[in-house]
């Protein structure tokens, strides 16, 4: 009796057992990659988003340099990009921050806690990030999960 239902026991981990199969790119016309990668990437039920920064993709011009218009283009990319994934805000599980000021840290959470309400994602922010730039004051690294 125990060998029949270690069998059926099996079987069942073995019928709920799903591979997710490789990656599958995501490819944005209205946020297209800056470069040689995919503006984000599909594994299973994950979504990982290739760092956005404010970049507007019409005018291919970077928002003001401060942290409001850079966090407030970058999030509208960000927002492009987990529609063309097929999901959305509310399935954002984690941001990660990159500040090239940590001076900005205050502005910072006024905007992402006005973007982002009322739903928190879980969040790190890194500062001193330097990109070589002084017209990039910010990136988002943002995993999130598919809509079902």
């Amino acid at each position: 009796m125990k060998k029949i239902l270690g069998s059926i026991l099996c079987l069942a981990l073995v019928g709920c057992y799903e591979t997710s199969g490789p990656p599958i790119p995501v490819v944005s016309q209205k946020s297209p990659a800056l470069g040689p990668y995919s503006s984000a990437m599909v594994h299973g039920d994950t979504i990982y988003l290739s760092g956005i920064i404010a970049l507007d993709p019409v005018t291919k011009a970077f928002a003001p340099a401060n942290i409001e218009a850079q966090f407030a283009q970058s999030f509208a990319n960000m927002q492009t990009i987990l529609a063309a994934s097929g999901t959305d805000l509310e399935h954002v599980i984690k941001v990660t921050v990159y500040l090239k000021n940590g001076a900005d840290f205050p502005a910072l959470n006024k905007v992402y806690a006005e973007a982002f309400a009322p739903y928190k994602p879980a969040r790190t922010t890194v500062p001193g990030m330097e990109w070589g730039r002084d017209d990039i004051m910010i990136e988002l690294d943002v995993i999130a999960a598919k809509k079902h």
